[in-house]
């Protein structure tokens, strides 16, 4: 019986976990950016966007689809920064944090990052790039 237990505590605990709201924006604040760029310091996104953008530059953080979902079709779960550049500008850092299934992904990867102006949209390939765009704003 007590074999028993312990079989099933341990199945549930290597079980991926669902993910939620507020729990995935925490995550995603505390993952290091090394694990996003192996070329970047070992330092929270949070902490790593503040020294970026400054006190002048708020971030706002939400939980959206990717970008993938407006369809109607599924879409995975993405976490995105958005930096207020001034103006019109701003710039948009997504990092998927779960599958389909909501299954949270570990750890989290860049689905995209883009500075937009109005309508107009840059997209970025590397986070250096991208991070320096948002310097120079």
């Amino acid at each position: 019986m007590r074999l028993a237990k312990v079989g099933v505590l341990l199945s549930v605990a290597i079980l991926p976990t669902q993910a939620s709201g507020q729990d995935l924006v925490t995550m995603v604040k505390g993952v290091s950016i090394a694990t996003l760029d192996s070329t970047m310091p070992t330092v929270p996104l949070e902490s790593w966007l503040r020294g970026l953008t400054g006190r002048s530059h708020p971030v706002t953080w939400e939980i959206n689809d990717c970008g993938e979902g407006g369809d109607g079709r599924e879409a995975p779960t993405c976490v995105e920064a958005i930096v207020a550049l001034g103006g019109d500008t701003t710039a948009h850092l997504s990092l998927i944090v779960a599958d389909l299934e909501g299954i949270r992904r570990a750890p989290p990867a860049i689905w995209d990052m883009s500075v937009g102006a109005g309508y107009r949209f840059t997209g970025f390939k590397t986070l250096r790039e991208w991070a320096e765009r948002v310097k120079g704003q």
